[in-house]
């Protein structure tokens, strides 16, 4: 029976039931190895379809309590030892420990800045550069102080959906580099509360199967001639 916590290291986490456990082995002094049963991970909201699914690495220092004075343990966290498993990306240099990180081993990334009047959510994906979100080649920034909600691609950006796409604000802009493509497989409507202007440095070409310009407007009256100037012939001066 062991009673209170001990530390040990991950063996396999490739459950053969799949019930979401680890092997552990003992850094202990010991004839040959010695490893635990397969033994259960505390997770966050575990349960009945819910919960945080997150397994250690192989080789991570686990952290185990036993039930009852038993020998029947439980994985109830890991550990940094300062030796290989350092707490990167963040070390809370400052003191002020105003960050959250989530860190995967591939350098996905997601950070709560908690900074007084810097305060923002960063998603990054293989973001390389210790708490620099926008090393990665896919990120957002989510600036809570600025009121700006950021997004970046290193290549190309798909928004999708099954019925409609809807942006609403105050002015829009949309600026390319090389070309504007827009297509619709029935109607397009272009439409102003005020002035619409259409300008390009070269020239412009409009191909449609019947051209109306205003057809609702009735046809103006022509303007009535202008009178001939009295004259003689021959003329005379």
């Amino acid at each position: 029976m062991i009673n209170g916590a001990v530390i040990g290291i991950v063996l396999d986490n490739q459950d053969p039931n799949g019930m979401h456990r680890v092997l552990v082995k003992y850094p202990v002094d010991a004839d040959g190895e010695l490893k635990s049963s397969w033994v259960r991970m505390a997770s966050p909201m575990g349960g009945a379809l819910r919960g945080l699914v997150m397994l250690p690495d192989i080789g991570t220092e686990v952290v185990l309590m036993y039930a009852y004075r038993s020998m029947s343990p439980y994985v109830i966290g890991a550990v940094y030892n300062g030796a290989e498993d350092k707490p990167e990306p963040y070390k809370n240099d400052d003191g002020d420990n105003d960050k959250r990180v989530f860190w995967s081993r591939n350098d996905h990334m997601v950070i709560f800045d908690d900074t007084a009047g810097a305060e923002k959510v960063e998603f990054g994906a293989k973001a390389p550069t210790r708490l620099q979100i926008d090393s990665a080649p896919l990120w957002d920034r989510l600036d809570a102080a600025e009121k700006t909600l950021t997004e970046y691609s290193d290549k190309n950006t798909i928004w999708e959906a099954e019925e409609t796409i809807s942006i609403k604000c105050k002015d829009f802009k949309l600026e390319t580099d090389s070309t504007i493509a827009v297509e619709a497989k029935s109607d397009a409507v272009l439409k102003s509360g005020s002035q619409t202007e259409i300008k390009s440095s070269s020239s412009q070409t409009y191909k449609a199967g019947s051209v109306a310009i205003n057809p609702g407007s009735p046809v103006p009256d022509p303007a009535p001639a202008l009178a001939h100037p009295a004259h003689k012939h021959p003329p005379t001066k």
